[in-house]
């Protein structure tokens, strides 16, 4: 553990907020503060989270059986990563979105965050934790300190990985100090420098929240394959409000999406039949197209979806309509 984290962790002042307990933000030297656009914690309700998204992209997160203390080297369609390991895509991805987003609406002057884990329990569960709940956030945060990546960018004429930048641990993470899984208890957790600059400085990738933990713990692909099209570079497609992606469906897609499948025609299958539950659980979505297509003699999925202006739109019309449907004793 770093001396930063011990340092912290011995003295964190306090404040009662109602619901939950939250540490003071000091104004200590070098102290950035917070942008009011930054926040998505509206009432106490998290809305959406930030994500790296090179790491979201990235074939890091197993949504299938796999040893996840084995070194592996995933190339991808616009990225190599080399890790020490491998994360779960639940509940890890979700806690490091989670842990981002709080760093990015709250930082501190220090760096660490000391969220309790009943507070993150909350977020990450819909309810108040359980036991389980607490040893498996625990666990998660282990395994997120534990692995290192290097990661390079794919040089998109030659098809080959440029040079590695030896980007090293995800965070620092420590347990309460008697080791006990109790909500009240606080976690120490230090976001490394370079992806603390991911966040404040890059391009993070927008998911909601409540689409992030829709999915079925059955449905990890599809939960991948979500998160993996919120990554990609939506352009404006040709109707009107409308916007598009295509990915190449082969060897790099099935890496970075964690898919370990003997013939690409089961992977092809189990991919239509993720596209079918992101229509199903992202509404989004289902308002567009999501499907998995053969051109020729190779396959691609093409997405397209209304623009987030007009989906705001729509959904405003949707909910004019709901309050007339109830005024008038429609249930």
């Amino acid at each position: 553990m770093s001396e930063r984290l011990k340092r912290d962790s011995q003295d964190v002042s306090k404040t009662r907020l109602p619901g939950r307990v939250f540490p003071r933000t000091g104004q200590g030297v070098g102290f950035r503060p917070t942008r009011a656009r930054a926040f998505t914690i509206v009432g106490e309700k998290l809305t959406s989270v930030r994500a790296d998204r090179t790491l979201s992209r990235s074939g890091l997160w197993a949504t299938g059986p796999r040893q996840l203390t084995l070194p592996i080297e995933a190339r991808g369609l616009s990225e190599v990563v080399i890790a020490s390991g491998s994360l779960r895509l639940t509940p890890d991805y979700d806690l490091l979105a989670w842990l981002c987003e709080r760093w990015a609406t709250r930082p501190t002057p220090s760096g660490v965050i000391r969220p309790t884990l009943y507070e993150i329990g909350s977020d990450l569960y819909g309810g108040p934790p359980s036991g389980e709940n607490y040893r498996d956030l625990l666990a998660a945060g282990e395994r997120l300190a534990f692995v290192t990546v290097r990661i390079a960018g794919i040089d998109a004429l030659t098809g080959e990985p440029g040079a590695y930048e030896t980007v090293g641990h995800l965070l620092d993470f420590a347990r309460p100090a008697d080791g006990r899984p109790d909500g009240v208890r606080r976690l120490s957790v230090e976001l490394s420098g370079w992806l603390r600059r991911a966040i404040d400085d890059g391009a993070p990738v927008r998911l909601s929240w409540r689409t992030l933990r829709a999915f079925h713990r059955n449905e990890q692909l599809a939960k991948r394959l979500w998160i993996y099209l919120a990554a990609e570079r939506w352009k404006p497609a040709g109707r009107l409000h409308r916007e598009g992606t295509w990915i190449s469906c082969g060897d790099r897609l099935f890496a970075a999406l964690g898919m370990d499948y003997g013939r690409h025609r089961d992977a092809r299958a189990a991919l239509k039949r993720a596209c079918a539950t992101v229509r199903r659980v992202d509404p989004r979505f289902a308002a567009g197209t999501l499907e998995l297509r053969k051109l020729g003699r190779s396959w691609r999925i093409d997405a397209e979806r209304p623009s987030w202006e007009a989906w705001r739109e729509l959904r405003g019309e949707q909910e004019a309509v709901r309050e007339k449907l109830r005024a008038a004793g429609w249930r």
